[in-house]
């Protein structure tokens, strides 16, 4: 068996003192390294590990966050150079953009920074052939791509990154909370603001934007361009990868396909180069957390990804992309704990946790979503039906039933952010009921494929004992979707903060109220009856408000328009 060679096993995580202070390339080679060795001066290699940050630091990073907006804040023909063309101006790149190992790098004037060698191979290796890739001791370059014009000129508007920051922990964070507030209230992430900040940053401000904003599309491709640009590099990160679940979220909520499909795939894949997961992580690639907040946000990221990639294949009856939860994983730990860096309160419980036991509303989307995919799994499933599958679908839907009481009776409801906050998980929850019983539901035996298509013969027994109890688990399921969205309409009513905040309300629960309002107009058309009527007029004004908020909103009410059978009639007259 061949031998590594010494200086290939043998190297430091950083380059010698002697090297950082003449700000010359280091080969990072135990005990001395090449270029050491070679002027005969001494080598040395500070191994000393960063303590973390303490409270006495609060300020001093927070004005680090500060700095960075300053640079931000630098007018943008400042790094435009003689040639201002729209081209090279997209292209043209400001001094946050140097390589953080490396030492100080000049930038050019409208160019992005083009790595060393070394670093440009150094991603290749990890997908071309991995072994060599640790055999090497090669590691992932830091990001070294300089920030386009256009997105510096974003993000200096006014004070445009604290803004956007206060914004969005205020909003999104409140339901979706995979950045660690903890981390950036002490400007962690802004230390030596690189380009992925920068990006996470712009994902902020792109998934708070109102609905006016989404329809210019301006923003937007400027995020994905960058985040392209990014990729393209080979930067690989966390925080670009938090930025891409953002722009995946985004593309969800405004119903933008198909791109949304491809963005959550991404993620996916993104995500599996870090080893991310649930439980145990794969740390090869990432450098070892400091702290228990940091772990925690690798393991939400993770579960942010999970959740939209069964939130996007529910529609579509499409494969998953990302595997199940293994049952000793752990799910997400108290929201509050973690926003406040409290460890005393840091208990995860695993994925097979009962979900009659206690848990913040993060870790209840969570489990939704596991219940979501086992849904789907059954829809899935195109093999004749069995008495064995017909039990476990009825098994499954009495276990939703019973997730959604004991969410609806959780204590603290009546606070309205609160309610808000568990509102994803109760609607998700129910959505998976619609997805398992849906094709119990028709009178007509119905093939497995998509499109409600009639198979030959009749039901048996126990199928027909199936329709009758899918028709009432529906119904309820309708008529529950129905409250819940009166009850949010009344407090939006009697909140005026929240009628211009309407980003802390999930666009998660759309699904459901489309399920319900399809149900009303099938059964407004089986039996005239007027109760489905007034639900309909009640719930299409309350889409439409959201959908001044989530475009997505907007699209299901066009759908759900195929659904209205006086329509049709009236269509095919």
């Amino acid at each position: 068996m061949t031998t590594a060679p010494e200086h290939l096993t043998s190297r430091a995580d950083q380059a010698c003192m002697a090297c950082k202070k003449q700000k010359r390339r280091c080969d990072k080679t135990v005990p001395e390294c090449s270029l050491c060795k070679r002027t005969g001066r001494v080598c040395e290699y500070n191994n000393e590990t960063e303590p973390p940050p303490t409270a006495a630091a609060v300020a001093a990073l927070w004005k680090r966050l500060g700095e960075l907006e300053d640079r931000l804040n630098t007018p943008p023909n400042a790094f435009a150079g003689d040639d201002s063309s729209p081209a090279t101006s997209h292209r043209s790149s400001s001094n946050i953009g140097r390589a953080r190992d490396s030492g100080e790098r000049t930038i050019s004037p409208g160019l992005f920074t083009v790595p060393a060698q070394q670093e440009l191979e150094c991603p290749a290796a990890l997908f071309l052939d991995v072994d060599c890739f640790i055999w090497a001791g090669l590691r992932l370059p830091a990001p070294s791509v300089g920030i386009p014009m256009d997105v510096l000129a974003l993000l200096s508007q006014g004070n445009a990154v604290v803004d956007t920051s206060a914004e969005y922990f205020s909003t999104i964070h409140t339901w979706m909370p995979i950045v660690s507030k903890k981390r950036i209230d002490l400007g962690i992430p802004v230390r030596n603001g690189g380009p992925d900040i920068a990006m996470l940053f712009l994902a902020m401000k792109l998934i708070t934007t109102e609905v006016d904003e989404v329809a210019n599309g301006t923003l937007y491709s400027i995020a994905k361009g960058f985040l392209n640009s990014l990729e393209a590099s080979g930067v690989v990160s966390l925080l670009a990868l938090q930025a891409m679940v953002l722009i995946a979220l985004y593309e969800y909520s405004h119903s933008i396909y198909p791109a949304a499909w491809m963005t959550v795939g991404a993620c996916a894949r993104y995500a599996e180069i870090f080893g991310l997961s649930c439980g145990e992580m794969d740390a090869l690639f990432m450098r070892q957390v400091i702290t228990w907040t940091e772990a925690e946000e690798r393991r939400r990221v993770w579960w942010a990804i999970f959740i939209l990639d069964r939130l996007i294949s529910m529609g579509s009856r499409r494969s998953c992309s990302v595997a199940e939860p293994p049952p000793d994983g752990k799910l997400p730990v108290d929201d509050e704990a973690w926003d406040t860096g409290d460890v005393t309160r840091a208990f995860g419980l695993t994925v097979s946790t009962h979900y009659q036991v206690h848990q913040s509303c993060y870790a209840r989307l969570c489990q939704a979503a596991i219940y979501v995919g086992r849904a789907e799994a059954y829809r899935r499933n195109k093999q004749p039906m069995s008495s064995l599958r017909i039990t476990e679908i009825m098994f499954l839907a009495e276990e939703l039933s019973g997730f959604s009481a004991v969410m609806d009776n959780t204590p603290g409801l009546s606070n309205t952010d609160n309610f808000i906050r568990l509102l994803a998980p109760r609607c998700l929850i129910r959505s998976a009921l619609f997805i398992a019983l849906d094709a119990f539901t028709c009178p007509e035996k119905l093939m497995p494929e998509a499109g409600y298509i009639v198979s030959t013969g009749a039901k048996t027994e126990e199928e027909l004992k199936m329709q009758s109890s899918s028709m009432q688990a529906v119904q309820q399921a309708s008529k529950q979707a129905h409250s819940l969205a009166m009850e949010l309409s009344t407090m939006i009513e009697l909140h005026e903060s929240l009628q211009g905040r309407l980003g802390k309300v999930s666009p998660f629960m759309l699904d459901l109220m489309y399920c319900s309002m399809a149900t009303f107009h099938w059964f407004l058309g089986e039996n005239g009856d007027e109760a489905n009527r007034l639900s309909l007029q009640d719930l299409v004004p309350f889409m439409d408000m959201l959908g001044t908020r989530w475009r997505l909103s907007k699209k299901y009410i066009e759908i759900a328009s195929f659904h209205d059978v006086s329509k049709r009639m009236r269509n095919h007259s």
